[in-house]
C-alpha cells in the first residue's frame, strides 16, 4: 500500500505562491547559499573536534564557541528560507475556505501582523544585545554579540520574506 505524502502549505496555497519576483529569487539564492556554507563550516568544526577528541585525545575546545554562534545564524537562515518558500506553519484550513478578495485580505493581514511581531522581537533582541553583547566567550574571547545578532538576522529575514508576501500576494 502506498501512502500519499501530505501536501505542504505552499502546495495547498499554490494559487498565491506561483508568482515569484526576481528579487525574491535572488534573495532566496543568497540566503540558501549562505546557509549551505555555514552548514559545511559547522559540520567540519564538529567533525574536527570529534576526530581530535576520539582519535588523537586532543579535542579542540574552542570549536564549541564557534559552533554555538554559527548555529544561531544557521537557524536564522533556515527560518528565513522557510518563510521565503511559504513553508512556515500556517492555518491553511482557514485560508482554503476563502476565495478571492477575502483570501488576499487575510494574507495581507497575516503578513502585516507577522512583520509587527518580528519588529517587536527585533527591538527586544536589540535591547538584549545592548545588555549582554559586550560579554566575551571564555576561550576565544569572541563577543557574544556575534551569536545574539543571529536573532536580529532572523527578524530581518522574516520581515523581508513577509514583505515579499505582501508585494507579490495579488495575482492580478
Amino acid at each position: 500500500m502506498t501512502q500519499a505524502a501530505a501536501p505542504t502549505p505552499s502546495e495547498i496555497l499554490s494559487q498565491e505562491v506561483t508568482r515569484r519576483s526576481k528579487l525574491r529569487s535572488a534573495f532566496q539564492w543568497l540566503v540558501e547559499t549562505a546557509a549551505i556554507m555555514l552548514l559545511v563550516v559547522l559540520v567540519s568544526l564538529v567533525l574536527a573536534n570529534s576526530l581530535g577528541r576520539y582519535l588523537f585525545s586532543k579535542p579542540l575546545p574552542w570549536t564549541e564557541e564557534v559552533v554555538t554562534a554559527l548555529l544561531m545564524w544557521l537557524g536564522a537562515l533556515g527560518i528565513t528560507i522557510a518563510a521565503l518558500k511559504n513553508e512556515l506553519i500556517s492555518c491553511a484550513i482557514w485560508t482554503q475556505r476563502l476565495t478571492g478578495t477575502s483570501r488576499y485580505a487575510l494574507a495581507i493581514f497575516q503578513s502585516v501582523f507577522s512583520i509587527a511581531v518580528v519588529a517587536i522581537v527585533g527591538v527586544l533582541a536589540w535591547r538584549y544585545l545592548g545588555i549582554f553583547g559586550s560579554d566575551r566567550t571564555p576561550i576565544l574571547g569572541i563577543s557574544k554579540a556575534v551569536a545574539i545578532s543571529g536573532i536580529l538576522a532572523t527578524c530581518a529575514g522574516l520581515g523581508i520574506a513577509f514583505a515579499f508576501n505582501i508585494i507579490e500576494g495579488r495575482k492580478d
